[in-house]
């Protein structure tokens, strides 16, 4: 009877052990699951577009610092006052308090130099501004490079995995073909290393992928990742078109040659200033009372100014360098311009070099009779395997190299936005995207 009532006892324990031990792994299997979810709804939230990359760049903290510095300008009272300085002296006479002297003496800003200083500031204003520009764009155009590069790695990394795939099956094919008469050993070996050198370059290009995508979290204020899953560049013959389509000339609202402009303007404006220094020939004007022991204005009051005698050209050194800054700073927009047209037409001759290429490797692929000559060798009883696997790779390296005409053609574009001006243009476009949308 015990030995019943064990067993009993034993089963009811092992059963408990056994409800225990699903309970465990059902929590296990829920965790696991809830963990996926949750990765995958982090991973999706921390994926954006190309365009919301791009307008990342109106956050990023070193423009707003940039804005600060233009608020400053525009909100400080900057108007020249109109009294310069007050000066107060005094003067004993015989060291008697009561024949003090007292002089109180002031100098004044003319009308003159009042609207010369608005000008000046304001001039100020508009360079801060177009430094301002100028940041925006440089933050612009490492967000187009950072986002063709990730887009190349990606499709590279693919295309390396297919690759990979295609190397494995050639080792296969050898090591089976081991015992066959017109073996080589020295296949064996190439085809080894063909795929180590497959597996060092995926691996290097994740490193490059990782890097790459780092870069444009860091240019999201660390918001995300690009989304590669649906991402669409936009394609080489609308690319192409849009290149053509810019004028020869880099426009006249190009943020660099403003800001040559505008410095040449600022130079103008201090010239104004010094001019009307000179032109103020009134020094200053003065109240003077006391010297005697009579009160009030039973003393000594009189009022006086200051004249300076105009001396011909006492600011002309001045004006003179400041003349010299004008002449360099338009010789230098002269330069400026210049050398951006000559880069725009380099840019261009590269870019079209680089699409004939890329129109004759499309129209290689296209044309190759490859595939069906494949499909026509795979049915001859007998065909080489090694012989349709070359066939297949020597198609995968002219995709390779397209892929690579690609990315030269992508980031000659985003030069040639860059030189143009055509980047900064209002409203800002994602010239990335087929559509040109707005952002």
């Amino acid at each position: 009877m015990r030995k019943i009532e064990y067993r009993i006892l034993n089963a009811g324990a092992k059963e408990l052990r056994i409800e225990k031990f699903l309970q465990w792994k059902i929590r296990i299997l829920f965790s696991v699951v809830f963990l996926f979810v949750n990765v995958v709804l982090l991973n999706a939230q921390n994926t954006l577009s190309s365009s919301e990359i791009l307008a990342s760049a109106k956050q990023q903290y070193v423009l707003g610092l940039q804005q600060q510095r233009v608020d400053f300008l525009k909100n400080s009272a900057h108007k020249l006052p109109l009294v310069d300085e007050m000066e107060f002296r005094t003067e004993t006479n015989d060291f008697l308090l009561r024949e003090q002297q007292y002089v109180l003496r002031g100098r004044f800003h003319t009308k003159a130099q009042q609207r010369a200083h608005a000008d000046f500031q304001q001039a100020k204003i508009e360079l801060n501004t177009i430094d301002e520009q100028l940041l925006m764009q440089d933050l612009l155009r490492d967000r187009y490079d950072a986002i063709v590069k990730v887009s190349y790695f990606e499709k590279l990394l693919v295309a390396k995995k297919e690759q990979k795939i295609l190397l494995e099956d050639r080792m296969t094919v050898l090591k089976k073909s081991v015992n066959l008469p017109k073996f080589n050993i020295l296949d064996l070996i190439d085809a080894e290393d063909d795929l180590h050198l497959a597996d060092r370059d995926i691996l290097r290009l994740k490193n490059a992928l990782n890097l790459a995508q780092q870069k444009i979290f860091r240019y999201s204020n660390e918001r995300g990742y690009l989304k590669t899953d649906d991402l669409q560049l936009i394609d080489m013959e609308q690319l192409m078109e849009v290149a053509r389509s810019l004028s020869s000339e880099p426009s006249t609202a190009h943020a660099t040659l403003v800001k040559r402009n505008l410095n040449i303007n600022l130079a103008a404006k201090e010239q104004a200033i010094r001019r009307t220094q000179e032109e103020n020939t009134i020094d200053y004007f003065q109240a003077q009372i006391g010297g005697t022991d009579d009160r009030g204005f039973r003393q000594n009051f009189s009022l006086g100014m200051g004249i300076t005698i105009p001396v011909r050209n006492r600011q002309q050194k001045n004006i003179d360098e400041l003349e010299f800054e004008k002449i360099d700073e338009g010789l230098k927009y002269e330069e400026l311009k210049i050398k951006l047209k000559e880069r725009m037409t380099q840019i261009r001759l590269e870019m079209e070099t680089q699409f004939e290429l890329y129109q004759l490797l499309n129209q290689q692929l296209e044309n190759s009779q490859a595939d069906e000559v494949l499909e026509q060798y795979q049915k001859v009883a007998g065909a080489s395997p090694i012989a349709m696997l070359k066939l297949k790779g020597s198609q995968f390296k002219k995709e390779l190299e397209q892929f690579r005409i690609q990315q030269d053609i992508y980031l000659l574009y985003v030069e040639l936005l860059d030189a143009s001006g055509k980047m900064m243009e209002l409203p800002l476009r994602n010239y990335l995207m087929g559509s040109l949308e707005a952002f």
